[in-house]
């Protein structure tokens, strides 16, 4: 969880390359297809209903001329036409929710590849170039993005085609404003429409003034809620290590820091909230006004019956509708906003990640060349100077020297997971494997993690259990198909035994051990070791340890320093 005292939106990015992507994938004919069937649904509606503004006025007419045969024979259209309606805004409402579920997918997809590619996730992690929570901005942002994005687009197409539709209605049926003002004859045709539309207009960019800061305020509530969910999250994942060191006071002072900057924020929220919410309130309470005003003229005239009120008026409401359409829709307008531009910098940040001055050269070869490696910390100082190294295939060698200087870097960059500095390594990665001193125990059945980076269908049950049984873990064997939080019910380790289990199974030709013995007693740290030599004789072994124990097993020390790295002849 990276803490930022105040995240803003970058608001140079452009949230047309969260958009657009979809649209030009594979999916992209059947997508258009589903947009066009929406939207075409979205036409017909409108036209329904400019069908039924003509309808109401035939009928109110009929009605208060008396006539009630005649209006009684114009209800079953009405019904015709209401079910016709409501079956259009079924099938529209159904079609929307299964391309936003497409939508959603297919961005899902792209972005987890993206996350897990090229180490993408451990540099957003460990990087200098990071971005909060990507699990929320895959998880949430993405699946809000679609719906808010088709919700809001696909009101925003059927406002546009109801102006159009009833502002033809408006000009129409309004008529044209007619006086005299000091000497000149004035004339306004279409008086109606344009009184309606400039009022809204006025409006709106009240709004868009009074509103504006909500964006912003809306991208931080949604950086701090996450990072209280992350910070919850790491409670409960080292649950154990809290209780052992009583740290309740210190995880209490570290979430409610992280509510502090909730509160906080959420003031902004609700001050920005409520300027815009005031607008509208008093728009909405006060646009009837504007109606009233413009119906003046054909009072006056005698020329308004009810019938012909009753559609003034329901194009009135239509066209009002579709040009507040940015009013109703603002605070939803801010959210969808600040969801693109949390995706656009995730974007930015996943396709910017270092690619530093350490180059990895996959070979065939089975031994392991170093040529002029130079290792620097993030912020360009220098860690350790390496040099040339060549380590022939099925040589075993072990990484010594004091803590901080570089030994496990060295392997990180082997890895390559630390690219700070210069200089060229190569070796046969395909057939490469590392074990960290953490190792990591996915939750599933016990096969699973055992498998792990390999899918359970790997390997038959047989080999499974003579790894097991090689790693010491005898008694875990009967546990294979059974499904635990494996990470919490194995203790360090008992996981670091599962890890050895692992290259039992695995059989890699370049084996990289980076304190993958620490939690181990001495015992358990010589079996492993010598079943591991039995097991993989030809095996290139490459270990960062400190315990001097385990010389014994190597035929080489590369002691590093920081004056560069001098190697030792152990046997």
């Amino acid at each position: 969880m990276a803490h930022t005292e105040d995240p803003t939106p970058a608001h140079s990015l452009s949230d047309w390359k969260v958009l657009l992507p979809y649209w030009r994938s594979e999916d992209r004919w059947k997508a258009l297809g589903l947009l066009i069937g929406i939207i075409g649904l979205s036409f017909l509606d409108v036209q329904v209903a400019v069908w039924f503004g003509k309808w109401d006025q035939t009928f109110f007419d009929t009605m208060f001329a008396y006539k009630v045969a005649a209006c009684i024979a114009l209800i079953p259209i009405y019904v015709v036409m209401m079910g016709l309606s409501a079956g259009m805004r079924v099938i529209q409402q159904y079609m929307t929710q299964v391309l936003s579920m497409r939508w959603r997918l297919w961005n899902t997809r792209v972005y987890l590849r993206k996350y897990l590619s090229d180490n993408a996730y451990y540099h957003l992690e460990h990087g200098e170039n990071r971005a909060d929570n990507p699990d929320q901005r895959i998880a949430d942002d993405l699946a809000q993005m679609s719906v808010w994005t088709l919700r809001l687009g696909l009101d925003a197409i059927q406002a546009v085609t109801t102006f159009l539709s009833f502002a033809i209605v408006l000009w129409t049926i309004g008529g044209t404003l007619s006086f005299v003002w000091q000497g000149w004859h004035i004339v306004i045709p279409g008086y109606m429409f344009f009184g309606t539309t400039i009022s809204i207009l006025l409006i709106s960019l009240v709004l868009e003034k009074a509103g504006g800061p909500l964006v912003s305020a809306n991208y931080r509530q949604q950086h701090y809620d996450a990072d209280l969910r992350a910070a919850l999250l790491d409670v409960r994942r080292n649950s154990e290590q809290i209780a052992f060191y009583g740290g309740e006071g210190a995880e209490h002072f570290r979430l409610s820091d992280c509510l502090h900057r909730i509160a906080a924020n959420w003031r902004s929220v609700m001050a920005y909230t409520w300027r815009a919410n005031t607008v509208v309130e008093l728009y909405t309470g006060g646009i009837n006004i504007v109606l009233w005003a413009l119906l003046i003229p054909k009072l006056l005239a005698h020329t308004l019956t009810f019938g012909l009120y009753s559609r003034i008026n329901s194009a009135f409401m239509n066209v009002r509708r579709s040009l507040q359409w940015f009013i109703e829709n603002y605070t939803d307008l801010a959210t969808l906003r600040s969801i693109l531009q949390r995706l656009s910098e995730f974007e930015r940040v996943v396709t910017d990640c270092p690619e530093g001055g350490v180059v990895r050269v996959p070979t065939q070869q089975g031994q392991i060349e170093i040529r002029d490696l130079v290792l620097d910390r993030a912020d360009g100082s220098r860690l350790a100077s390496i040099g040339d190294l060549t380590i022939p295939a099925g040589s075993r060698w072990i990484i010594g020297g004091s803590s901080g200087v570089g030994k496990s870097t060295l392997l990180r960059a082997l890895a390559g997971l630390w690219t700070y500095g210069t200089g060229r390594v190569s070796f046969n990665m395909r057939d490469a494997m590392f074990l960290p001193q953490r190792s990591y125990v996915p939750t599933g059945t016990l096969r699973q993690a055992l498998s792990y980076p390999a899918t359970p269908d790997r390997y038959d049950r047989a080999a499974c259990e003579a790894a097991l049984e090689a790693a010491n873990l005898d008694g875990l064997v009967s546990k294979l198909d059974q499904n635990a939080v494996w990470g919490d019910v194995l203790s360090p380790g008992e996981q670091q035994r599962l890890a050895f289990a692992r290259v039992f199974l695995a059989r890699p030709t370049v084996l990289f051990l980076d304190e993958a013995t620490s939690a181990l007693d001495t015992e358990n740290e010589t079996l492993l070791y010598t079943r591991l030599l039995a097991f993989l004789p030809e095996v290139t072994l490459i270990s960062v340890a400190h315990h001097s124990d385990l010389k014994r097993f190597h035929a080489r020390e590369a002691v590093l320093s920081r004056q560069g790295m001098t190697i030792q002849l152990l046997l």
